[in-house]
């Protein structure tokens, strides 16, 4: 279950509370916690929040603000990010001191519990290091056709009906406090889905109904290197509600084992193929069409060929396996991945003022992407007449999801330099990469802007650079 302990109604005295890191949501979670009855201070270890937004939080709900680490000795419980460096003043302290320490994830999923805003609300859960977008949007489509489902994405709030999109706000991201500020908007809108579907990073709050863990692979480093990626997502196995499922990738070994041990009930699903036995939900992919499995119940979707299905392949997958559990029929499946084309930024081939452009610029671009979006570009103009290719590659900030390593940038360089024509490298961290052929860009527009310029008509242009869309 949650752990309902940290909330005043459990407690004669107002607790007192640390929220740290105000830039990745943690504002709203500090406002949160104060309405519930918490004695709150917001610190904002980045130093990137506007003071006026800080005094704003003093002025309305008395939360004390500070920039600098405060000490933790008067403190009942620290909320603290997943990728917060353990060695973080106030961190080690609360350590050495035996203070309580909860993460984000962790603190919205009480809220959440706390309150009734999604009482009655079948509430789905997505994350894993790729195709948590992907995931989600085709989940939504696939429910959509019989409930109506909000789903909050690093494309923004949607409200999905019978397969049609209203979109209800823009520039939200996945962090965990995040799902707050969906949640409030809904109300503010008196909007009450059948479902939400949240794309969430880095782990679960453990509040859904359901769980999905897309894929932990590729893993990194996070927490100042102490710890890996995949611990944080696999702690969504740790705190859940009463009757939840669980969605893993049977690839993923780790998240299988562990949510067996905890007697968690789970659902697994492959892109690997039929052969693949171990899934509950097998999904095989032949370049034109998929065939998919579970249960004995199989269905096959004619793929557009609009758009670079190979890459979503796992979502199908992941989707499919929650449709089916939710009584989603196969025909409904099916048509939905018959009548995909892609999500915008993701492996998209489009022409612009003559160029081929394959973008591919999204919060979830890694370097595997970028070389899968490389080799397809390549493969989209082999055979016709020569031009230039040029690709920009990057990162616009280093904290959206984790950045973009300049040492794998480093490495790509290293292996793929000879496939381009110039190679344009977007990010702050990026500029002690060097070679004849790089030239540097402070961001994605200006990025683009460069290579158009350097561009003719017939060229490739490719564009992967790590960005909210």
């Amino acid at each position: 279950m949650i752990e309902r302990s940290c909330f005043p109604n459990a407690f004669p005295a107002k607790l007192k509370v640390a929220v740290l890191d105000m830039t990745h949501a943690g504002i709203i979670i500090a406002r949160k916690l104060a309405e519930l009855g918490f004695d709150v201070n917001a610190v904002d270890i980045y130093n990137t929040v506007d003071d006026g937004v800080l005094f704003s939080l003093k002025q309305e709900l008395n939360i004390r603000v500070s920039k600098k680490p405060i000490p933790v000795d008067s403190f009942d419980l620290i909320v603290s990010p997943v990728h917060l460096d353990p060695g973080y003043r106030m961190l080690a302290d609360a350590g050495s001191q035996g203070k309580k320490v909860i993460s984000h994830h962790l603190a919205v999923g009480m809220i959440l519990a706390a309150g009734r805003a999604l009482e009655d609300v079948k509430t789905i859960e997505v994350t894993g290091s790729k195709g948590k977008t992907s995931t989600a949007s085709i989940l939504a489509d696939m429910l959509s056709r019989s409930m109506v489902v909000a789903l909050h994405t690093t494309r923004g709030l949607e409200l999905w009906n019978a397969g049609k999109i209203r979109i209800l706000h823009l520039g939200l991201s996945i962090a965990p406090g995040s799902i707050l500020h969906a949640v409030d908007i809904l109300g503010s809108m008196d909007i009450r889905p059948d479902c939400c579907i949240f794309e969430v990073s880095i782990g679960g709050t453990g509040y859904g109904d359901i769980g999905v863990i897309t894929t932990l692979e590729p893993d990194y480093a996070i927490a100042g290197s102490t710890s890996r990626a995949s611990d944080a997502k696999l702690r969504m196995l740790d705190h859940v509600k009463d009757g939840s499922v669980f969605f893993l990738n049977s690839r993923d070994s780790r998240s299988v084992i562990k949510a067996r041990d905890l007697g968690r009930d789970l659902f697994t699903f492959t892109d690997l193929g039929l052969h693949e036995l171990k899934a509950d939900l097998r999904l095989a992919f032949n370049g034109k069409s998929v065939t998919v499995s579970m249960n004995g119940m199989d269905l096959a979707a004619d793929l557009d060929p609009s758009y670079n299905a190979s890459s979503y392949t796992l979502a199908f997958a992941a989707a499919g396996a929650v449709a089916f559990h939710m009584g989603i029929s196969r025909e409904v499946i099916a048509e939905v991945i018959t009548g995909f084309t892609g999500l915008q930024g993701r492996m998209q081939e489009k022409s612009v003022n003559g160029r081929i452009l394959i973008d591919n610029s999204n919060s979830g671009m890694d370097i595997r992407s970028a070389e899968l979006a490389l080799d397809y570009g390549l493969a989209a103009v082999a055979g016709r007449k020569a031009g230039k290719v040029l690709m920009v590659l990057g990162e616009e900030a280093a904290q959206v999801c984790e950045g973009l390593p300049p040492e794998k940038v480093a490495e790509f360089v290293g292996k793929r330099i000879g496939d381009v024509d110039h190679l344009i490298l977007v990010g702050e961290r990026m500029k002690n990469i060097r070679h004849e052929e790089i030239s540097h860009a402070l961001h994605l527009e200006d990025g683009l802007e460069r290579a158009m310029g350097m561009s003719e008509t017939g060229d490739l242009v490719l564009s992967c650079v790590k960005c909210f869309r």
